[in-house]
């Protein structure tokens, strides 16, 4: 079962947004778009 890390739907969107964005600004290969999305991820 997930746990709940008390964000709000608005504050999700605007992180997913904010990863996008640096993906399409720096992501040259799959392998660089998801090192980014897991340097993004709080529970390393």
């Amino acid at each position: 079962m997930e746990e709940n890390n008390g964000m709000t739907n608005a504050q999700l969107d605007s992180l997913l947004e904010t990863i996008a964005k640096r993906i399409e600004a720096e992501a040259k290969t799959p392998e660089q778009a998801s090192e980014i999305v897991r340097e993004a991820k709080t529970n390393k």
